[in-house]
């Protein structure tokens, strides 16, 4: 499993050539630690609009299972050759308990490690919900 550490090292400076779905123009963004330096989490701060981010995660760290398919468009959008190119993270709506944060799996963000360009791809006809709880209550 590809750490945050490492995503952090490899893709600092994330490119979305259509921007992400309701932020069109927010098109360049930065991962940046959040806390523990070696924790799951990273933030997703838009460079092209101040008061925008995201927290973000590897999807390995809570949900070990979960795989996608990325289809040729995206792979093809994204200049991805082979599957290790890709990069995957989830966005996490933070609560105000932290047993109540969720990840968003039915929008996972797809990067091209060597390339930074990145999407939010839509995962069709999939079991994945956008509020799936990070922790098992």
């Amino acid at each position: 499993m590809t750490t945050l550490d490492e995503t952090r090292t490899a893709a600092p400076q994330l490119h979305f050539a259509a921007g992400i779905p309701a932020f069109p123009d927010a098109r360049r963004f930065e991962l940046r630690s959040w806390g523990d330096p070696d924790g799951p989490f990273s933030v997703m701060q838009s460079l092209d609009d101040a008061d925008l981010a995201f927290v973000v995660t590897h999807p390995g760290w809570f949900f070990p299972d979960f795989q996608i398919d990325i289809d040729d468009d995206t792979a093809d959008r994204l200049g991805l050759r082979e599957p290790t190119d890709a990069l995957v993270l989830v966005i996490v709506t933070v609560r105000e308990r932290a047993q109540d944060a969720t990840a968003n799996l039915l929008g996972p963000i797809v990067v091209n490690r060597h390339t930074n360009e990145a999407m939010q791809v839509v995962l069709h006809n999939s079991s994945y919900d956008v509020r799936t709880p990070l922790a098992s209550n």
